[in-house]
């Protein structure tokens, strides 16, 4: 492929926000570039596509300095290809609270997610154990909205490894259509930097296959992740990205039963709406892989991660008998304490309001688990997560309402810009996001 000598708009990242950028912008007559730092990912499946998906390329899994895992896919489609398939829409307090109207877009991200209540009888039995369980304690569990065309799916459980049924939802579609329109695409392409003159964007710098590319476009707008972006803006001379971490951190609490598990279910099926506007708390029926769960018993795994490694911690979670085990999850709305450091760095702990809020939301997990049949001597919970960091290039802070930066032309479209997190899947939101920004710069904002 050629490249163009000057785009007129550059979109990095192929995630819900850039997907949907690339997508909406594809549609008009524009010449576009996308660039995504991993590569089309063929395979599904933990074995075929775990390592390609999350590991970076040192084969390290993500951690903070205050001990929260984090996700993040680098792969065609980001979040969207590793996502469970979610599309809950916010809460409006939480919209009102940002000072945003989102009504709009978020009707047209549910119509083009095809979005859709998870159906009961492609819910397992653990699931509804579980939903039975709550509504013995008062508490009603809700089918979650999918982006999932369940006449496709075979119920499989493997979501977060990418969808071989090819049933769930993800940006891999906006992407291929753009594409179909016109614009072009390099993988295994790593964004460095902007460049800008006087103020003002003029491309990007990139380093693909140890060659560093210089390439020049009228707009660029940054989806690399509320992870990555930061990083770009930083060395694009934006100091005050990065600051301002939340990562809807969560924990799943697990038990053994001595009848029924979740092994293979899709996951969140069901939540607890109620909890939501309560307490700010998402909460789901929820279990990983033996080879999560194997960390989650032990609290830890390796922090680099290669094929003998993967090998023995497979061994070992083999033996787990997860036919009798079922679990649920909280996420919750973190304190905007962390930073991304521009070498990529995580700082993030925990403050005692979410300690607070996590041990609040244990306990009611723990009764529900209870209910359902598990062990009071069998539980235990595992460690503490972030698949949704956000809040890094926020909306009033380093962004303007319209998601431009101080450098004219320079956008940013992914959960970076959320101005507090939601505490919940996050996808719809950032697709809502993007179809605002991509309205604007057509014109038609």
């Amino acid at each position: 492929m050629s490249l163009k000598k000057r785009y007129d708009y550059i979109v990095v990242g192929t995630g819900p926000g850039g997907g949907t950028v690339a997508r909406e912008l594809s549609r008009k007559n524009t010449s576009i570039l996308i660039l995504e730092y991993g590569s089309r990912l063929n395979q599904t499946g933990f074995i075929k596509a775990a390592s390609k998906i999350f590991l970076d390329k040192t084969k390290k899994a993500l951690r903070s300095d205050g001990d929260i895992w984090f996700g993040r896919a680098r792969v065609l489609g980001g979040g969207s290809f590793a996502a469970m398939g979610n599309a809950v829409e916010p809460p409006k307090r939480i919209l009102d609270e940002w000072g945003l109207d989102l009504s709009r877009e978020l009707d047209s991200a549910q119509k083009d997610l095809r979005v859709t209540l998870m159906p009961e009888a492609l819910m397992g039995e653990g699931t509804k154990r579980i939903n039975k369980g709550a509504a013995s304690l008062g508490w009603e569990m809700k089918p979650t909205p999918k982006c999932v065309d369940f006449s496709k799916c075979k119920a499989c459980g493997l979501c977060m490894f990418g969808c071989p049924a090819d049933a769930k939802w993800t940006s891999v579609e906006f992407v291929d259509e753009a594409i179909h329109n016109g614009a072009d695409i390099l993988f295994k392409t790593e964004v460095t930097h902007a460049l800008h003159k006087n103020g003002r964007v003029t491309g990007i710098s990139a380093v693909r296959g140890g060659e560093t590319l210089m390439i020049e476009g009228r707009n660029v707008i940054l989806s690399a992740g509320a992870l990555g972006t930061p990083v770009i803006l930083q060395n694009s001379g934006i100091s005050e990205a990065g600051k301002g971490l939340a990562g809807d951190v969560f924990q799943t609490t697990y038990g053994f039963t001595d009848d029924v598990g979740m092994k293979g279910e899709i996951v969140l099926g069901s939540y607890l709406e109620r909890m939501i506007e309560e307490r700010e708390l998402f909460t789901a029926p929820y279990m990983y892989i033996p080879f999560f769960v194997k960390r989650d018993m032990d609290g830890r795994y390796p922090r680099k991660i290669g094929k003998l490694q993967q090998a023995q911690m497979m061994l070992q979670a083999s033996r787990i008998d997860t036919r009798h085990l079922i679990g649920m999850m909280t996420k919750i709305r973190d304190e905007q304490t962390g930073e991304v450091h521009r070498n990529g760095g995580i700082s993030k702990k925990l403050t005692e309001k979410d300690k607070a809020k996590l041990s609040e939301a244990h306990k009611i997990k723990k009764e529900i688990l209870l209910a359902a049949g598990a062990r009071r001597d069998s539980i235990f919970t595992g460690v503490f997560e972030s698949a949704h960091p956000c809040c890094t290039a926020r909306i009033g802070k380093v962004v303007s309402e319209n998601q431009e930066t101080k450098i004219k032309n320079l956008f940013v479209s992914d959960a970076s810009v959320f101005p507090s997190p939601l505490g919940m899947p996050p996808i719809l939101t950032i697709v809502a996001l993007s179809k605002r920004l991509a309205a604007h710069l057509s014109g038609g904002g």
